[in-house]
């Protein structure tokens, strides 16, 4: 039995045995296997994670934030279904996430973050994640980026992929590819449709005495439609895809609002989000070509009357309407044996017209990178960046990362890497009205990683461990603040100390008709404002608001034969909603727990789903109700 193969069994049986994760006790029988231990090629960089394709799987049906949240390090902040879902990305906010389509930017100019629930994983080929000097090649992500991307295919012949699926509160959804791979020219349609009663069971504690109550005014009914087309010539493939939707959402009284029926709240959303692409080969590197234009269109509604007279007490009607167009160009060219080089040029023009603006708002951004990469010595890695950017014409500045990497005793490569980014200002930031700030200067962010990581591959077994560590530094953090106008007005007042530990383990084994895959995170994070004013309020030292210290999750899954099986473990810590922690209402924490079993009939799939296997009561925002216990079953059908 190789070495490997004994590392493999011991984990295992750790954690089947573990009475963190399970009651029973499980006899595993000794499989031996005899075979030449090859040398595993070097492992990247740790800055960056690939999701797993049976996690995107399991999750086809699903949207960004419940894949994020259950399979990934990152922290989903989520107003429940159908309701915003923003992202913190070791312990920063939602707009310090950076989103990218194919290289292309999907943060809101007007609200400078994502609603990773409008994103169903279905339109999706690949989710990747980068922090730290992975996000050099844009500005932004100053606590990390999320990458989803739509993958060229070409000679596989025609495709029909059919999904259906119907669950508790009348969900129901329906999803549809289909396409043709040639050799040289495929197209692909991918649409959808979900929506949902929403009207759950909760036991609502917001109001005395507390009382079991139905969620009301919370349906919603998403759907949208991409079509993809892609051409391979000699040496270049022309690529273009075009990604419509449409998002209807009513929206719930919070828990302690429940008796007020005298209101009408609902978001309207659409957009349509088009590139096209030009990548041309040669014998050593390639150029591509890049040009895009988002056009987004976002409603808010808020009515709220006097039950007495009737007469409007509250009234919102917010529009906002965005045109961003993007030019890219990506140039990757190898030097000298190891060593590689990356520049990119891009261009962004943001337009926002609002009724909470006074005119129309825009912004221009220009910015060139470099990044240049090999081996100075046997068994190591460097990367050096370098990005300078351009904001109206006005310089931001120069932008530098270095990655160093070394692999050594065949299995293990170590990390070290320090990275320098910005956030500009969203155009709410700086232009709402009343409040906008124009004078806001740009968040400034440093941040330094050492990861230790063991990967191998062999005997039919996989085993991919990492542990690191980060500390991150962001300067005149923006902060929504009182003014004396009693209205809110945004200010550079914080400087925000972040660092924690993250911890990542994949594995899996092959035996027999039996395959097996086990993957999990676990990120412990402390975040907090260190800046005079902080001291001044004595807040300093305190964890930020709704970031948990605790977050992590465990994916196990199994088939034999035509049957599959899955658990999935997701585990929140308590969170504050106030820096106040003896005033606030802390948000307790929660782990909850998920089942799928299938089998495969002929050309069909059908899977069973629960969730919330247990049951449990939990808030993720603070009097924002979560459905309990709920089933789903879904039928594929694949040609």
């Amino acid at each position: 039995m190789t070495k490997f193969r004994r590392y493999c069994i011991l984990i295992w049986f750790c954690i089947l045995t573990s009475s963190l994760w399970a009651q029973d006790t499980i006899t595993l029988k000794t499989v031996e296997v005899t075979a030449e231990r090859d040398r595993v090629e070097a492992v990247k960089p740790l800055v960056s994670r690939k999701l797993d394709t049976i996690i995107l799987k399991s999750k086809s049906t699903a949207t960004l934030s419940d894949l994020l949240i259950q399979h990934s390090p990152v922290f989903i902040k989520t107003y429940g279904p159908g309701g915003v879902s923003t992202a913190s990305f070791r312990g920063t906010t939602a707009s310090h996430t950076l989103v990218l389509w194919n290289g292309f930017q999907l943060n809101a100019p007007s609200l400078g973050q994502v609603d990773f629930s409008t994103i169903p994983v279905f339109l999706i080929d690949d989710v990747s994640l980068n922090w730290g000097s992975g996000t050099s090649s844009n500005s932004g992500g100053l606590g990390g980026s999320v990458n989803i991307d739509n993958s060229n295919h070409f000679g596989d012949g025609w495709l029909i992929d059919l999904k259906q699926t119907y669950g508790s509160f009348n969900t129901l959804g329906s999803f549809a590819t289909v396409g043709h791979y040639g050799k040289k020219f495929s197209f692909r349609v991918k649409a959808y449709r979900n929506s949902s009663d929403n009207d759950f069971e909760y036991y609502n504690t917001g109001v005395f005495p507390p009382e079991h109550m139905k969620q009301r005014n919370a349906d919603f009914v998403d759907y949208g439609v991409m079509p993809e087309v892609s051409l391979l010539l000699k040496n270049c493939i022309i690529s273009a895809s075009s990604w419509n939707q449409w998002n209807h959402r009513n929206l719930p009284p919070i828990m302690t609002n429940v008796s007020n029926k005298n209101f009408e709240e609902w978001t309207r959303d659409n957009f349509s989000r088009n590139f096209i692409a030009f990548k041309f080969f040669w014998s050593t590197g390639s150029l591509q070509l890049k040009s895009a234009a988002f056009i987004e269109n976002q409603r808010y509604f808020l009515e709220v009357r006097n039950p007495d007279t009737y007469q409007v007490v509250t009234g919102i009607n917010s529009t906002n309407k965005a045109l961003v167009l993007h030019q890219i160009a990506n140039l990757e060219q190898q030097l000298y044996k190891s060593w590689n080089l990356k520049a990119k040029l891009q261009w962004d023009n943001e337009r926002v017209w609002s009724n909470n603006y006074e005119g129309m708002k825009k912004r221009n951004m220009v910015s060139a990178y470099a990044a240049i990469n090999g081996e100075p010595f046997k068994q190591a890695n460097l990367s050096l960046t370098a990005r300078y950017d351009f904001t109206d014409g006005k310089p931001m500045g120069l932008f530098p990362t270095a990655t160093f990497s070394y692999h050594f005793l065949d299995y293990y490569v170590l990390t070290l890497g320090y990275s320098h980014n910005y956030r500009n200002p969203s155009l709410n930031d700086l232009y709402w009205y009343p409040g906008g700030n124009p004078d806001l200067l740009p968040e400034n962010g440093r941040t330094l990683d050492l990861a230790l990581g063991f990967h191998a591959d062999e005997d039919g077994a996989k085993l991919d461990i990492r542990i690191g560590g980060y500390f991150s530094r962001v300067k005149n953090w923006i902060q929504w603040k009182p003014s004396f106008y009693r209205y809110w007005v945004p200010e550079n007042v914080a400087m925000v100390f972040a660092r924690g530990i993250e911890n990542h383990i994949s594995t899996s084994v092959v035996v027999g008709d039996w395959k097996v895959g086990l993957s999990g995170n676990y990120v412990f994070t402390v975040t907090t404002d260190e800046s005079e004013e902080a001291q001044q309020q004595g807040i300093n030292g305190k964890q930020l608001i709704y970031i948990p210290r605790h977050h992590g999750n465990l994916f196990l899954n199994a088939q034999w034969k035509q049957w599959n099986g899955s658990y999935t473990l997701e585990m929140t810590g308590r969170r504050s909603t106030s820096y106040a922690d003896e005033e606030s209402f802390p948000l307790n924490p929660y782990t909850l727990h998920h089942v799928a079993l299938g089998r495969q009939i002929w050309k069909f799939h059908i899977e069973l789903r629960c969730n919330n296997l247990f049951n449990t009561d939990y808030q993720n925002v603070i009097w924002r109700a979560m459905p309990g216990r709920s089933f789903e079953v879904m039928v594929n059908y694949k040609y």
